[in-house]
């Protein structure tokens, strides 16, 4: 027994060494950016939160502090990068910490933020009534009660839900606690080899599906509108349909093998199988009183998500008003002490300090800095057109890492890349092509659950950790990057988007 005590505390106590290592050298590298001289183009602020940056990207890739901590940190360290910056340039007069704590906290004003949040509410306030448990054994009944079965009904039901909701948030908030149930009637907990698997899938699916059609994502019409604004061509809802919904259909049967493979399953098929399922249901018997109100609720918000181009109510605020009605006296199936109990905090935490990274990374000039030196100070356009796109892409690689919202990602980089093709004066250069390439990268990347709203909904689960995530996205990402490389030369010159 006591050698067992021995070599568990030696092992816990060599982990927190090299935590500890890994957080001096994040230090490290921070300090070294702040002190060095500020490049050309590049504000003092932007320089220091580049440098708050380099230090929580590492921090999230490595876990060496908790997700709720590094949230907690980031805060404090960008009230002290803008506060004793000067508001613009190099020169002049501090900002003050007083002025920066609200800019250091923006992210928590987002509706990227708001969305999250009500997003994981919806989820525990659903589980809470086992709707998801009747909904996940219809499933089953549906595809059958082979594991692998069930994960190609995850996948057909992220697709189907793609033509129905427009956010992907609300996709993730809809799937999540599907997929819960069904883990459940495995009788596995959630971090077990099928449940980190499914919950995977949940986290990652809404992105993939959403890239596949132009209302099924809020950046795509955003990549649109850059498009048409710098005088390129009209990309509407079928061509859009016709680019990329081949290319997610093929990536999601990538991330199906994938998936089925990187993971050890504990069963080939449901125990019971057919007949379990049955039992099951039966055992459920009929929809309780608060299934209904929450099956109703949940109808109404997927409508109203749906038809968001009629009443023109925000995606978000639609999600608030469901996790209203879902407390509500009288009305809902929970309360609010119930409701906190089961939230994750520390995901809503760390995705509102992420946004906030993010907005004053681009505020700061930040953003924009690292796209010029990315793009334009880098020499890419002395090389020739598969070159050119190949190194843009694998650029959009990396700089994902320092985004947690999609829509900002592409927001602060999109205008920078259309800007420096147009400024190549080369008719040989696919810009739409390159463009929506660009955007297929930035949704379709899965490392990190930080860097994704639907991967956190799946992430605040429990299930699977972030060494989850890299294990199943590092391939996955190699995957996606020798299909565009397919595509380049196969589908996409026959459908016109690439010459």
């Amino acid at each position: 027994m006591s050698t067992l005590v021995h070599a568990a505390s030696a092992t816990t106590t060599e982990v927190s060494s090299r935590k500890l290592i890994t957080i001096l050298i994040g230090l490290a590298i921070m300090a070294a950016i702040v002190m060095a001289p500020t490049p050309e183009g590049l504000s003092l602020a932007g320089q220091r939160v580049i440098a708050v940056m380099a230090l929580v990207v590492l921090m999230w890739i490595t876990e060496a502090i908790p997700y709720g901590v590094s949230a907690v940190a980031l805060v404090f360290l960008l009230i002290l990068a803008l506060g004793f910056s000067p508001p613009a340039g190099n020169s002049g007069a501090i900002l003050g910490t007083a002025k920066a704590t609200p800019l250091a906290l923006s992210g928590f004003s987002n509706s990227g933020w708001l969305f999250v949040a009500a997003g994981l509410a919806m989820a525990a306030a659903i589980t809470s009534t086992g709707l998801e448990k009747r909904v996940a054994y219809l499933i089953l009944k549906l595809v059958g009660a082979r594991t692998h079965a069930i994960m190609l009904g995850i996948i057909l039901t992220a697709f189907a839900l793609t033509f129905f909701i427009p956010s992907v948030i609300a996709r993730a908030a809809t799937l999540v606690p599907i997929v819960i149930g069904l883990i459940e009637a495995f009788g596995l907990p959630r971090d077990s080899q099928i449940g980190k698997a499914m919950l995977l899938l949940a986290g990652i699916l809404p992105s993939v599906t959403g890239v596949g059609v132009l209302t099924g994502a809020a950046p795509n019409p955003v990549m649109v509108n850059f498009l048409t604004s710098a005088g390129q061509v009209q990309v509407g809802y079928l061509d859009w349909l016709i680019y990329l919904l081949p290319f997610t259909i093929v990536f999601s049967i990538g991330l199906y093998f994938l998936a089925t493979r990187l993971f050890r399953f504990e069963f080939t098929e449901l125990p019971g199988g057919s007949d379990y399922i049955s039992a099951r249901l039966a055992e459920l018997g009929p929809m309780s009183a608060a299934e209904k109100k929450a099956s109703a609720i949940m109808a109404l918000t997927i409508l109203l998500w749906a038809t968001d181009k009629l009443h023109h109510i925000e995606a978000s605020a639609i999600s608030v008003l469901c996790v209203l009605l879902l407390v509500l006296p009288g009305v809902g199936v929970t309360t609010c002490n119930d409701l906190y109990k089961r939230i994750d905090w520390n995901s809503i935490l760390l995705f509102g300090a992420g946004i906030s990274m993010a907005e004053m990374l681009t505020k700061s000039g930040g953003a924009a800095w690292l796209s010029k030196v990315a793009f334009v100070e880098s020499g890419m356009g002395r090389l020739s057109v598969t070159a050119l796109a190949i190194m843009i892409f694998v650029v959009v690689f990396f700089v994902r890492f320092c985004f947690t919202s999609i829509t900002s990602c592409l927001t602060a980089i999109t205008p920078a890349i259309i800007g420096f093709l147009i400024s190549l004066n080369n008719p040989a250069v696919p810009i739409v092509g390159i463009v929506l390439g660009v955007a297929l990268i930035a949704q379709c990347l899965a490392i990190l659950p930080v860097t994704s709203a639907p991967a956190m909904i799946a992430y605040g689960a429990g299930g699977f950790t972030t060494r989850d995530m890299i294990r199943l996205g590092l391939p996955l990402a190699a995957v996606m990057y020798g299909m565009i490389l397919l595509f380049m030369f196969s589908y996409w010159p026959l459908v016109g988007l690439w010459m």
